[in-house]
């Protein structure tokens, strides 16, 4: 049980609930021995799980300037929460929305329609003010400007399990491209520092660095330098073999290849399902303009040939103390096969657009565009596959973000995904 749970026991209010619980359950089982042996017996869980949370009708209010008088009018609409689809993280104990509402909604006063929990989980409502409880009714308006704790109480008295319950509203209107903070996760320095964000399923994880994703499969190398793989991010599969392959790190990952560099220094690429089997990948220009820190790497579709990769990765050089170095693939898949060879992307005397060399350094693909950021929170836009970056651009981070650290990654939607050092996750996506 965690320690604000324990806190949360310490309560009186806890305690009466609780109490209240185990009269309820009682009741039961005292019901239960007067059925006989004959009768069905009663049974009960220790199943903490919220299974399926629904938002009900919400209501929102727009201002609007009339023609006439010039005077400002409110217009009140409503909206459906089931268009507003509730995610449910249950290793984080999180529930939010990743379409985030229309600016003006009335997160004030909101009803749950559907609450579910695992084999009849009871539920209740932490106040904002106190640790006093609520039992959760679906007529009860519930006051979502803040996160909310939703604790769950088993069938058998047991509990309870906190889920903390954000509800997004979006922060900009009539752009195309928006920023809305989605959570606050509680992650020190330390803890950021080692850590990347994994787009994975329909949401994103924060997990140690070194994990990469291909076709819904996650790769890392473990302590003895073998590479596993998993398809929950939390059980991990050892290799059939345990043959080293000398790996210092994966760097990424496109539909069919895994990207690394290895202990000679090398570029290396493997394209069997389990990482096992590593090959030197082919270079237009001198392997010491590889990128050696700091590296990013992205994959998309090549648009002009079916079954291509565009894979763009960039770093830090020793070859060049200002600008980042890029290098790019166009890697054409077809069966088994794999081809193409990786081209250095030097900087022009002519490109003043050149991506700033920095710590820390993400990329992501956004429609037809690529972004990157790094240690100074600067979004940067590529139209050009690489070639150029703009600062000045629509992907700026709004002023209300908080961090000095990034860490930037797009999910299989296309929908991007930032986490900062103080520990806010943030999502950009069309609005």
């Amino acid at each position: 049980m965690s320690k604000f749970a324990l806190e949360l026991f310490k309560q009186d209010e806890m305690k009466k609930i609780f109490r209240t619980l185990c009269v309820l359950f009682g009741v039961a089982f005292a019901l239960t021995s007067c059925l006989g042996d004959d009768e069905q017996q009663v049974t009960t869980y220790s199943d903490m799980t919220i299974t399926q949370f629904t938002l009900g009708t919400l209501n929102r209010y727009t201002k609007t300037v009339s023609s006439k008088t010039g005077n400002d009018t409110i217009i009140k609409s409503t909206l459906s929460g089931t268009s507003y689809p509730m995610t449910i993280d249950q290793l984080g104990r999180r529930i939010y929305n990743q379409t985030p509402l229309p600016v003006g909604t009335d997160v004030k006063h909101v009803i749950c329609s559907t609450i579910s929990t695992m084999n009849s989980g009871v539920v209740a409502v932490k106040s904002m003010t106190s640790d006093s409880l609520k039992w959760f009714s679906t007529t009860d308006s519930i006051d979502f400007s803040q996160p909310r704790h939703f604790l769950v109480y088993a069938n058998d008295g047991t509990g309870p399990r906190d889920y903390t319950v954000t509800l997004n509203v979006s922060e900009t209107e009539g752009t195309s491209f928006g920023w809305t903070r989605v959570a606050t996760l509680n992650i020190t320095t330390e803890e950021f520092d080692a850590s990347t964000l994994v787009a994975f399923g329909d949401t994103v994880y924060v997990r140690p660095q070194g994990i990469v994703v291909r076709d819904d499969v996650a790769y890392r190398l473990n302590e003895g330098g073998l590479v596993e793989h998993s398809t929950d991010l939390v059980n991990w599969m050892a290799p059939a073999s345990t043959e080293q392959p000398h790996l210092t790190r994966l760097i990424g990952a496109g539909t069919k290849e895994l990207f690394a560099l290895g202990e000679d220094g090398r570029l290396k690429a493997s394209t069997d399902a389990d990482g096992m089997e590593w090959y030197d990948e082919t270079l237009d220009s001198d392997a010491a303009l590889l990128p050696l820190d700091n590296i990013a790497m992205t994959s998309f579709p090549y648009a002009p040939i079916d079954n291509t990769d565009y894979v763009l990765m960039v770093g830090n050089s020793q070859q060049d103390a200002e600008a980042t170095v890029v290098w790019r693939k166009i890697s054409q898949y077809g069966g088994d096969n794999v081809e193409g060879k990786w081209v250095y992307m030097p900087v022009d005397d002519g490109n003043p657009y050149a991506l700033p060399r920095q710590d820390g350094l993400s990329l992501a693909c956004f429609k037809d565009d690529v972004l990157a950021v790094g240690s100074n929170m600067t979004v940067y836009q590529s139209a050009d596959q690489g070639i150029t970056w703009l600062a000045d651009n629509d992907y700026a981070f709004p002023q209300t973000i908080n961090g000095t650290k990034v860490r930037m990654v797009a999910d299989k939607t296309g929908r991007v995904w930032v986490l900062t050092n103080t520990g806010e996750l943030w999502l950009g996506r069309n609005i």
